[in-house]
């Protein structure tokens, strides 16, 4: 359980199944997700024990509708990542490093419905995702929604992975004109799960709702340029103290 969604696990069995994909195989191993809010007993404050409330079809719709819509945003802002990288190795000289090749999880929204004549037929909404192998101990978060710079240490497991998203925000953030990248990298070495997309979009969030505008308008004094964004050949930003120090002297 996080901090907004019960997970559980599941199976997805869809026919006819599509080709590839999510359910393309029967009893196909899923996460199923919900969002919940906390009910706290009336004398009780909020470190009490609490029993999960469900949110209204009307709120709960939305919610989830969101996260999926984040989700296929940020597999978009990745592929225009890796197309910029495809078309640097076609015109230019491999790089001397392994480039990560990963992607985030497959997911869709799945809706059950109550018999019957009703007003509103829709009884609940759930999203599916594709399971990540090897549970909490795969799990890393490389990228933190507040920083653009790599939440782990040089010595950390998975610190490479988290400097080439590093790099993967420079690419988005000039790619979009400065207007959306990336974050709250996180899952496992191949399969990402549970981003957000950064934006600055005068106080509306719209993508999600882990929208920090602050992080994009200090992108380019807090992001700190790697080996893979001089190989393909990113301009460095002028932070803020090296334009305080040109003024000085």
């Amino acid at each position: 359980m996080g901090g907004f969604k019960t997970a559980h696990p599941g199976w997805l069995t869809l026919t006819p199944p599509p080709v590839s994909g999510l359910g393309s195989v029967p009893r196909d191993e899923i996460v199923v997700k919900r969002p919940f809010h906390r009910v706290f007993s009336q004398a009780g404050g909020s470190t009490e024990a609490f029993k999960i409330g469900r949110f209204p079809v009307v709120d709960e719709l939305p919610k989830l509708f969101r996260e999926a819509n984040v989700l296929y945003w940020a597999s978009s802002l990745l592929q225009l990542t890796y197309d910029f990288i495809d078309h640097r190795r076609a015109t230019y000289c491999p790089p001397p490093f392994p480039v990560p090749r990963v992607r985030f999880v497959q997911a869709g929204l799945a809706l059950a419905f109550v018999q019957g004549q009703a007003p509103c037929p829709i009884r609940a909404a759930y999203l599916l995702k594709e399971l990540i192998d090897g549970g909490d101990d795969a799990f890393v978060k490389f990228i933190h929604n507040m920083d653009a710079d790599p939440l782990l240490d040089e010595l950390d497991y998975g610190y490479d992975l988290a400097v080439f998203f590093a790099f993967t925000q420079h690419v988005q953030y000039v790619k979009t004109g400065g207007l959306a990248f990336i974050s709250d990298y996180q899952g496992s070495t191949s399969l990402l799960t549970d981003p957000q997309i950064l934006t600055d979009p005068d106080g509306q969030d719209i993508f999600g709702e882990g929208n920090i505008e602050v992080a994009v308008t200090m992108f380019e004094a807090q992001h700190v340029c790697n080996d893979y964004c001089e190989w393909v050949g990113l301009e460095k930003f002028q932070s803020a103290d090296s334009v305080d120090e040109t003024h000085d002297t």
